[in-house]
């Protein structure tokens, strides 16, 4: 996986009540936050403004360690079947297209 880009908003309910962005944004941040975190390195990361939220884009450097690079498709993996469970009970509000 070269990146992950979220775009958008839930509209599950009103912003501050909404557990669809809420959901969302836990595993995005969590994941982003391991890498970091566990591995040692800093990502390219873009973020829309607080107040304007609804974008995220995250991608690993391409020259990382093999092992760094294995560990980091494997969170980014796990960060999707975590997307993908939530989008399972919520599919009218999150939706995942890999391309």
């Amino acid at each position: 996986m070269r990146s992950v880009e979220v775009t958008g908003h839930a509209e599950f309910a009103e912003p501050g009540s909404d557990l669809v962005c809420a959901g969302a944004s836990a595993v995005i941040f969590g994941a982003y936050n391991a890498m970091e975190s566990l591995l040692g390195q800093v990502l390219l990361l873009e973020m829309a403004d607080k107040r304007e939220g609804g974008y995220f884009y995250v991608e690993p450097y391409a020259d990382l360690a093999p092992e760094v690079s294995e560990r980091t498709q494997l969170l980014l993996e796990a960060m999707l079947v975590q997307l993908a469970t939530i989008a399972e009970s919520y599919g009218d509000y999150i939706q995942l297209e890999q391309v």
